[in-house]
Parts: structure tokens; C-alpha cells; sequence
């Protein structure tokens, strides 16, 4: 078999060499071969040393997506060892069977996301080269798992930046729901139909952080999506909550799983956030604690500017509804917002709304969302809690 060869310019092979697994179109020299979308390339720096070997989409930016050193057929032995050795540390980090099974290049399978829901998987695929060997992880899947269901929930814009429609699907088995036990919240869940995989996994252990300053609190939770954080804090002893989410659907989940949970104290409103918190601020309302978790402000590095004008405005009233000594969690999965300008911004907000914050805990997602130090695009969440004053 002839593996076209990829050949970097000159000195453009360092961030490789250091672990980064994406090669960029203009950092490609030379193409000898006629390799196709989706196909096994070789890469090599420009004095011919062997770089490791990937997938080739020639229409985007991110031109190669390394998954080895060494040649490997991706074959559906491939993905099942990657998923057996991605089960392996997740089984180490939660007792039960829910959990991000596969996160990327981070699992070193790149453009795959697989969330399990015990015995439901959820799949979402970003890269052609993935995508042109999809049935090879469901077989996968069913060999490792032999699930109840796999849903295929390939919605998301980023597709359509490597040339792949968005789709939808019931693979295997049926759609059903399934409940999950978050250290002692239920949450009823249908992966089919909830946003992106079903579910958020990265924000379970900050979740359970936000705990701690429920005892008697008036807790406002934005964006709430499904109620991940109000479920938690009304369980854990918050006066009263108010989950606002601009999505029918998600306030209609939240509502459910505040039944399940018999949590009466939890209030849902379908609303634009924007406009609650200009009603809450004209109102005059006030909160003990407001928890915050937008989606992604930013596509790409031109839109930086206009989301951290975004972020200002957002936080300014923020700091407006909450009281003195109030609570503020954060959060960002907007990956080209990096950490220290988020906090510059939030700064910057509680300076022109005459407020001191005090920063008490950073964190990001879970660790079944694990990193690559060597490539800060698999670290996107910055979740922050502040006491405001």
C-alpha cells in the first residue's frame, strides 16, 4: 500500500515534535502523492524525519489529524484498543458507567467524542477521517459494550468546516431515556434529544463544587440547559431557584427532573437570558448565588474581540443582581477565550460595576475530559466561583 507523504516547511515540525497533534495548511511544503479526503498520510518534517501519521482533509485548516507515531491501520481492531484504553482510565476516575467515553485527539482518536450512558452511547464525529470509517467504531462500540443503543448526533457546525453534512440518527437500537445517579441527583436523560451528546459530563465535579453555597441561598441559574447546577444546589439546601434557559425543551427537562428529584424549591422560565437579567435588574431583584454557564461565544479567533465585549456586558449584570458577599460561578467553553482573558474581563466588569471580587476556586472539565499539555485546544472550559463584594 503507497501512503502519500506530507512535507512540512522548514522549522514548522516543533510543535509537532513537542506533541501537538494537528498540522496546518500553511505549514505544509511539499505533497508527494495524490492523497484523498480522508485518507492515512504520512508526515515528516523537511530534513525527513518521520513526524507520525494521520488523516488528510486538503479543504480545511487543520490539514492532517495525527492519531500515531508508528503506522497503524485504523481498522476496527484501532478503535477497539483506543476505546478499551480509553474505558480503562474511566472506569479508574467514576464508579458508575457514565461518563465521556472518548474526547478527541485527547484519546488519540481525533475528531471523536463518545459520552456513555450506561448502556446508551451517544457518538459525534468532526473529522472526514473518522467519518469515512464510522461503521469500524460502531462495530467498536457494540464488540467492547454491546449497548442497548448508539446514537449518531453529528449536528454541530464544526462538521461543515470539514465538509461533512450534519445528521442525526438512531444506529443502533432505539431511542429510550436513562437515569443517572450524580452522587445523589437524578437526572433523567435522553441522549437522542438532548443538546450536542444529551448531556454535559464536563461540569459534574464543579456540579457538586457549587454544593457548598447552597445552605439557604437565593440561587439564579443561567443557561441552565437541563438544570445540572440548580438540581444540585436545591438538593443541597438552597432556599429557592430559578433555572432560565432560552430552550423550551431544556426548561421542560429541568422541570421533569426536578420532579424525580422532589425538589419543589426550583422555579424553570423559558426566557432569553439577556432580557431576564434586564427585567431582574429592573425589578430590582437580588441573588445569593448565580451560577452562569453560556454556550461558546467565539467560532474562531477574528470573533475574540466582540466576545469579550460580550463577556463584559454579561458579567456587569451579573454583578448587578447579585448581594454583597454574593456568589458568582462562571463559566467559559468558548476554547479561544484562553483563562487569563477571561479573568481580565470578568475583572474589568466588577471594576465598572464598583464591585470586589474575591477569586476562590478555579477549575475546568471533569477528568474524563482529560488534557494534552502539548495542545492547549483540548483544554476549553475555565469555570471560576468568586465572592462578590
Amino acid at each position: 500500500m503507497t501512503i502519500s507523504i506530507i512535507r512540512l516547511k522548514n522549522k514548522e515540525e516543533k510543535r509537532i515534535v513537542a506533541g501537538h497533534l494537528w498540522v496546518f495548511s500553511n505549514e505544509i511544503g511539499k505533497i508527494e502523492g495524490t492523497p484523498r479526503v480522508g485518507e492515512v498520510v504520512e508526515v515528516r518534517s523537511a530534513r525527513n524525519d518521520l513526524l507520525g501519521f494521520g488523516f488528510y482533509n486538503p479543504g480545511t485548516l487543520i490539514s492532517v489529524r495525527l492519531f500515531s507515531q508508528k503506522f497503524i491501520e485504523p481498522d476496527k481492531k484501532f478503535y477497539v484498543e483506543r476505546l478499551s484504553s480509553a474505558l480503562e482510565l474511566r472506569r479508574r476516575l467514576f464508579p458508575s458507567n457514565f461518563y465521556r467515553l472518548a474526547y478527541g485527539e485527547s484519546d488519540f482518536l481525533p475528531g471523536l467524542i463518545i459520552d456513555r450512558f450506561d448502556t446508551l452511547f451517544s457518538v459525534q464525529i468532526f473529522s472526514a477521517g473518522i467519518e469515512m470509517r464510522k461503521e469500524m467504531v460502531i462495530e467498536a462500540i457494540k464488540e467492547i459494550f454491546s449497548p442497548d443503543a448508539i446514537y449518531e448526533r453529528n449536528e454541530s457546525q464544526t462538521r461543515l468546516l470539514e465538509g461533512l453534512q450534519q445528521t442525526k440518527a438512531v444506529v443502533h437500537g432505539e431511542e429510550k431515556s436513562v437515569d443517572y445517579d450524580e452522587d445523589g441527583v437524578a437526572f433523567r436523560i435522553n441522549p437522542y434529544l438532548g443538546q450536542k451528546t444529551g448531556f454535559y459530563f464536563d461540569q459534574r465535579l464543579n456540579r457538586i463544587f457549587s454544593r457548598r453555597f447552597a445552605e439557604g441561598a437565593k440561587v439564579l441559574d443561567l443557561y441552565s440547559n437541563e438544570g445540572g447546577f440548580a438540581l444540585n444546589l436545591a438538593r443541597s439546601g438552597a432556599a429557592s431557584v430559578r433555572a432560565v434557559d432560552a430552550s423550551e425543551q431544556a426548561i421542560a427537562s429541568v422541570r421533569s427532573n426536578a420532579e424525580l428529584n422532589q425538589l419543589p424549591n426550583i422555579e424553570a422560565e423559558t426566557s432569553d437570558v439577556d432580557d431576564y437579567l434586564k427585567r431582574a435588574s429592573a425589578a430590582g431583584e437580588k441573588y445569593d448565588v448565580v451560577v452562569c454557564d453560556p454556550p461558546s461565544f467565539t467560532r474562531n479567533r477574528k470573533s475574540v474581540p466582540a466576545a469579550k465585549a460580550a463577556y463584559r456586558k454579561l458579567h456587569e449584570q451579573l454583578f448587578g443582581i447579585l448581594r454583597h458577599k454574593g456568589i458568582l460561578l462562571t463559566a467559559s467553553c468558548s476554547h479561544h477565550i484562553f483563562r487569563d482573558t477571561f479573568e481580565e474581563v470578568i475583572a474589568s466588569a466588577a471594576g465598572r460595576s464598583g464591585r470586589t471580587l474575591q477569586l476562590l476556586h478555579r477549575a475546568g472539565a471533569s477528568p474524563d475530559h482529560p488534557i494534552l499539555p502539548s495542545m492547549p485546544e483540548t483544554e476549553y472550559l475555565k469555570f471560576n466561583a468568586y465572592r462578590v463584594i
